[in-house]
């Protein structure tokens, strides 16, 4: 079956779709509190649980829509995923410390700029230090979810639109538009950056559900040893091997698919 739809969404469309995302979301947790679903719950847990329904019942409308099997959602390339894993994986493990640290410097500008109320940090400090199914939503569920949405179904759109570059930068705006909070709006960005320009030359979701899900648990690891006296983040060290390694990932990347055609 040939995918329908092709050049669906737009931009603007793109941007309703995230508001219906949100909208769906909200109704399925008044459901769930009609129903006392979340008596005694962890919201954060609740929480994760309600955005991978409302993407559940977001990607069921839209598969059938655009006529499109996950096969084709995840991987639309006739290279193998064994083969494309085979050759970005090592480099994408290498770039996230480097992204890791940029990220956090980025972050502390903004907190710099508009400083975080109580509850903001609250909310953060429970996000990043909840049981394991949030950390189950954090380190898989949300990677694979968010690519989906963000590469699979509107990078991908976006490709057969407009040009490369306003593509990617485009989904990544909406990636990081899509996170409801000034926080995390930069670091999303520059992550979809990345993300989105390895969809467009490797033409698949693994290798940036690879660069997400490392991130994210990179992140939640060191955020739950901070100021452990193990812990190496932000010493010389730690910020020069990370950045080292970041700079190796990423002319390998560059040297490996800078100037690949891709198979489609």
């Amino acid at each position: 079956m040939s995918e329908q739809h092709e050049t669906y969404p737009n931009v603007v469309e793109a941007l309703v779709l995230v508001v219906v995302l949100i909208l769906i979301e909200m109704l399925i947790s008044a459901a769930m509190f009609d129903t006392d679903f979340l008596t005694n719950a962890d919201w954060v847990d609740v929480s994760g649980l309600i955005t991978i329904f409302g993407n559940g019942v977001l990607f069921i409308a839209l598969m059938a829509y655009k006529q499109i099997n996950y096969a084709a959602l995840f991987h639309p390339t006739r290279n193998s995923v064994t083969a494309t894993l085979g050759v970005v994986t090592l480099p994408i493990l290498l770039l996230v410390p480097g992204l890791i640290l940029a990220a956090g410097a980025v972050n502390a500008i903004v907190v710099w700029l508009v400083p975080m109320s109580v509850e903001d940090q609250t909310m953060f400090d429970q996000v990043m230090s909840s049981g394991p199914l949030a950390l189950f939503f954090a380190c898989v569920a949300a990677p694979i979810l968010e690519e989906m949405l963000f590469r699979g179904v509107m990078l991908r759109s976006f490709l057969r639109q407009y040009s490369r570059t306003k593509a990617i930068l485009f989904s990544s705006a909406i990636f990081g538009i899509a996170h409801l909070n000034i926080y995390q709006l930069a670091t999303a960005f520059a992550i979809g950056i990345v993300a989105g320009w390895l969809y467009e030359r490797c033409r698949s979701l693994w290798p940036c559900i690879l660069l997400h899900a490392t991130y994210n648990a990179s992140v939640t690891w060191l955020y739950a040893h901070e100021g452990d006296a193990t812990s190496v983040e932000g010493t010389l060290a730690f910020t020069a091997c990370a950045f080292i390694a970041a700079i190796i990932g990423g002319l390998a990347l560059l040297r490996l698919l800078g100037t690949q055609h891709v198979r489609r």
